[in-house]
């Protein structure tokens, strides 16, 4: 998961935080939330369903930031904790296959986001075709492969969009109106409708697939596709940078060290539980 903008320090004379919230931070501490969420109601609950429902809605935030994110590089750290992670789930399994942890998934789509940036940018409308067409096509098999598979690939899909259509609106804003082409704000609409259907796409697959996993019945399910539906707007309006929204100091300094520690209160949470219910299964349900 990319690193969100500096979390929160000493606060200022007026009360003000010295550094304020960013839009990243409140993305991420409702996604670890989500998170823990859960696999508290995996791991540690009989009656798993509302937990399962709430759970659904943490992967959806953290593809799309991966998606979003400027930065390339694999951070060594995603793939041996990725690793082991994978290897504490197949340990409960019994030492069988699991599907690999989800920041393996992410590892993937930094090594892929590069090519399919420029793929976008060359061929735009075209490129999408062939990626949505792909990656529905492997839908089934692609969760077998990772954690979550092309379902959440959609969702960096997505968020590639977002920014493609973030960086485009800024680079008309630096310009000027006056010097604003007409070919220009036809490129904006164009890349501005093709996030639009890339958030569609990635909603109707997320919706569609863990509804196949988990069979939800009819409220849990409408409160499930409502949470996606309200997700996904939030996720249309996310710009990177200061939120508009400021929480009081003490809540803001800790999203800002939620912000700045995703991974690591991720990682944590999963391999507590992990091995918690290996060594006390009585636990366990």
């Amino acid at each position: 998961m990319s690193q969100a903008s500096a979390g929160m320090h000493d606060a200022t004379r007026s009360g003000t935080p010295h550094h304020p919230v960013d839009n990243t931070d409140w993305l991420k501490t409702v996604a670890i939330i989500c998170v823990s969420a859960g696999h508290i109601g995996f791991f540690f609950i009989e009656n798993e369903l509302w937990w399962s429902v709430f759970g659904r809605f943490a992967a959806p935030p953290f593809f799309f930031l991966v998606g979003y994110a400027q930065s390339r590089t694999v951070p060594l750290r995603w793939i041996w904790i990725g690793i082991i992670l994978t290897l504490l789930e197949s340990w409960n399994a019994g030492w069988t296959w699991v599907a690999p942890n989800i920041l393996l998934s992410f590892a993937l789509i930094r090594i892929a986001s590069r090519y399919v940036d420029t793929f976008l940018q060359n061929y735009s409308w075209v490129a999408f075709a062939i990626l949505v067409a792909a990656l529905f096509a492997m839908l089934p098999l692609t969760g077998k492969i990772v954690d979550y598979g092309s379902e959440g690939w959609l969702w960096a899909l997505f968020g590639l969009c977002q920014r493609m259509y973030a960086d485009s609106k800024s680079a008309t804003d630096l310009d000027g109106e006056a010097q604003t082409t007409v070919p220009r704000e036809n490129a904006i609409a164009n890349v501005g409708l093709m996030r639009l259907l890339a958030c569609v796409i990635a909603a109707v697959a997320y919706i569609w697939q863990e509804q196949v996993e988990f069979s939800f019945s009819q409220i849990p399910f409408t409160v499930f596709v409502g949470g996606v539906v309200f997700l996904s707007i939030s996720l249309c309006l996310f710009l990177r940078g200061p939120s508009r929204i400021q929480p009081p100091t003490a809540i803001a300094g800790v999203m800002g060290f939620i912000g700045r520690h995703t991974l690591e209160i991720y990682a944590i949470q999963l391999a507590a539980s992990e091995i918690i219910i290996k060594l006390l299964p009585g636990l366990s349900e």
